[in-house]
C-alpha cells in the first residue's frame, strides 16, 4: 500500500453543502472588519483561524494569538461556544473551530475527502469488507460521539451496522476502540455520566489495538488511528460474523487493519487533523 496523507475532519458525504455563512462570519474569513455589534468576540476566532483550523488549541496559546488576557478569552470563547462556533477539545483546556463554522476557512472538501476515500477503498479492496472511518469529538450537552467520515460497503445489508451510529459508544466496536483512548474525564455521555469500559475491555484493546462487537450474523472489528499519542480517528472493519469465527482469516484482518491505520498515522500530511490524545500506545 502506499503512503496515503491522513486528511482533516471531513464532510460525511461529498453531495451535501456547506452551512450557509452569514456576513458577519463572511467578513471573519476575509480578514474584513465585522460590524462593530460583533465585538471583540471574533479576535478569538481569528485567532483560532491563525492557529489552524483543523487543530484543537490551548486557551493560553488562542488569548497569546487573541492579544487577550487568559479569563477574557475564555469568557468570549464560552460566547462563542454557545453560538456554535467553536467547541470544547478532547484535550483538557482546548478549543477548535466547530464543523459549522468551517467555512471560515477555504479548505478543499473535494482533495479531503478523496483522500480519506482512497484509504477506505483500498482496505475494502483488500478485505472484501466493508470499511469505515470515523472521527471522535466531545461537545458539552451531547458528550463523546464518534462522525462517521466515510463508508466503502460493498454490501447493503451490511451499511447499517458498519455505519457504528449507535448512541452509546460502547455498543459499538469503532465507539469501544474510541473509549480505550480518549481521557476518561471526556468519555462521558450527554447528560456527562461516564462511559466507561470494563477494565478487561479496555486493556485488551489497548494491547492488541482491536475491538470487537458482534450482533446477528455481523461482526465489526476496529482500530484506533493514532499521530503519535492522540487519537485522530477510528477504522473499521464489518462483515459477516463467521467470516471472524475463522482464526486465521480475523487475525488476517486484524493484520490488515492495523497496518492501513499505522501508515496512515504515519503519513505526514499537509494540514494535521484534530486529534484526541490516547490513554496510551499500544
Amino acid at each position: 500500500m502506499s503512503s496515503i496523507d491522513v486528511p482533516p475532519r471531513l464532510s460525511l458525504s461529498a453531495g451535501r453543502s456547506a452551512p450557509a455563512v452569514p456576513s458577519v462570519l463572511a467578513a471573519v474569513s476575509e480578514g474584513r472588519q465585522p460590524p462593530q455589534s460583533a465585538g471583540r468576540g471574533f479576535r478569538v476566532l481569528h485567532a483560532l483561524l491563525r492557529l489552524g483550523v483543523h487543530d484543537e488549541h490551548q486557551l493560553a496559546d488562542i488569548a497569546r494569538a487573541a492579544h487577550l488576557q487568559p479569563s477574557h478569552a475564555s469568557k468570549l470563547l464560552k460566547a462563542a461556544a454557545s453560538e456554535d462556533l467553536v467547541e470544547h477539545g478532547i484535550r483538557r483546556g482546548t478549543y477548535r473551530i466547530t464543523r459549522d463554522a468551517v467555512p471560515l476557512a477555504p479548505v478543499n472538501t473535494a482533495q479531503t475527502t478523496a483522500a480519506v476515500h482512497r484509504i477506505v477503498e483500498h482496505l475494502r479492496e483488500e478485505t472484501g469488507l466493508a470499511v469505515a472511518w470515523h472521527e471522535p469529538h466531545f461537545r458539552p450537552g451531547r458528550g463523546l460521539h464518534l462522525t462517521l467520515v466515510d463508508l466503502a460497503c460493498p454490501s447493503p445489508h451490511l451499511r447499517t451496522a458498519a455505519a457504528q451510529m449507535d448512541g452509546d459508544p460502547r455498543a459499538t466496536a469503532a465507539g469501544r476502540a474510541a473509549l480505550a483512548y480518549v481521557p476518561a474525564e471526556l468519555a462521558t455521555d450527554a447528560d456527562d455520566r461516564p462511559l466507561s469500559l470494563p477494565p478487561a475491555t479496555r486493556d485488551t484493546i489497548c494491547s492488541t489495538r482491536i475491538a470487537l462487537h458482534r450482533c446477528p450474523g455481523i461482526c465489526t472489528m476496529a482500530t484506533p488511528v493514532l499521530r503519535g499519542q492522540h487519537l485522530v480517528a477510528v477504522l473499521s472493519l464489518t462483515g459477516a460474523d463467521s467470516l471472524f469465527h475463522d482464526p486465521l482469516c480475523a487475525q488476517e484482518f486484524a493484520v490488515l487493519l492495523r497496518r492501513a491505520a499505522s501508515r496512515t498515522s504515519m503519513t505526514s500530511a499537509g494540514r494535521e487533523p484534530r486529534s484526541a490524545p490516547a490513554r496510551r500506545a499500544a
